[in-house]
């Protein structure tokens, strides 16, 4: 991963949750660099092919929507329980303030899924989100995510503290976004996350913005979410990525403590769940997202993920609720 990137016009990075994998399905699954022989880039409504040695014909096809059809069981509310009230429990003991905790999904489609195709979904229906697939070994790694871990550009860094949540309304949304941003728990839970990604940024230097705190809405779901300004001329955005993952919108806070009581609990492996995702250019400038709103594809099943920050006032029922609403960005996709 440290090796010089400037030989290279584009190069994909991916890490995954943890440092080690044992679940079978994410074996060989991230914690790689790769530069691609040629690049499709769409940019201002403009495309480009960039290649390093053949030129490759590309042939523009349309793609077909695939109504996909799928069986899932969501029986899984008593292991939440018993999730929540572990975390719960730790919480409690004011060793640490707050844990994300995930949820799988195992999918049954009837055919082998259409990636593509549910790929044309996720850039259809999640307008202000990062859609990614990654595609290795015959499974995929794909999303729809709205989270910036850290953008490079030049001596700019960029980072979202993207915390609190609230389902959409029909009848009044603008109601809903007043409520989130005035509702004590929602906003406790996103300082945290303010707190440790600034906390993180001013190790390194000295010059960084807090924005406001404003409002990301979403296909189904609004969030509160504050942009972090700060200006780096030391440090590759790989070092970034490692720094800053993973915010307590990922893991927890204290970070340590989180982790260790998610490997605890959780009983399902995160792989590249809720994982740096990134593009750089050969100037060392690009993006790494946050893997939410995702799923790992293989053949035809598909294993759904999403997860929530608990803290102290939480509601077993209610983040359940809210996990269900994360995951209808993939379901909906099918």
């Amino acid at each position: 991963m440290e090796e010089d990137l400037k030989d290279y016009l584009y190069t994909f990075s991916s890490m995954t949750f943890f440092d080690s994998i044992k679940d079978e399905k994410w074996k060989d699954f991230g914690n790689e660099t790769v530069a691609f022989e040629y690049y499709l880039v769409e940019k201002d409504g403009k495309q480009t092919l960039y290649y390093f040695e053949d030129l490759v014909e590309i042939e523009n096809m349309e793609v077909k929507i695939f109504k996909h059809s799928y069986k899932y069981s969501e029986n899984d509310y008593k292991d939440w329980n018993e999730l929540f009230y572990s975390i719960n429990n730790e919480i409690s003991k004011q060793e640490v303030n707050k844990v994300v905790i995930s949820r799988e999904i195992k999918i049954q489609c009837d055919t082998l899924v259409n990636v593509e195709s549910i790929l044309k979904n996720l850039l259809d229906k999640n307008k202000n989100d990062f859609v990614f697939a990654y595609f290795k070994d015959g499974k995929t790694f794909l999303g729809a995510t709205p989270e910036i871990l850290v953008q490079k550009e030049k001596n700019n860094i960029l980072s979202y503290a993207l915390a609190g949540t609230i389902e959409r309304s029909e009848k009044d949304d603008e109601l809903q976004k007043i409520m989130l941003l005035n509702d004590s728990k929602n906003r406790y839970e996103h300082q945290i996350v303010i707190d440790s990604i600034s906390n993180v940024v001013k190790k390194f230097t000295k010059e960084i913005t807090i924005d406001e705190t404003t409002i990301l809405t979403l296909r189904n779901l609004h969030h509160l979410y504050t942009p972090i300004y700060a200006k780096d001329k030391n440090s590759s955005l790989l070092q970034w990525a490692r720094r800053l993952h993973p915010t307590p919108a990922m893991g927890g806070n204290p970070v340590n403590t989180a982790l260790e009581l998610i490997r605890r609990y959780e009983k399902h492996e995160r792989g590249l769940y809720a994982a740096p995702i990134g593009i750089m250019n050969g100037n060392g400038d690009g993006v790494f997202v946050a893997g939410i709103r995702s799923a790992l594809i293989k053949e035809n099943t598909v294993f759904a993920y999403a997860g929530c920050g608990i803290v102290d006032k939480s509601n077993c029922e209610i983040e359940y609720i809210e996990t269900k609403n994360k995951l209808r960005t993939i379901i909906e996709s099918l």
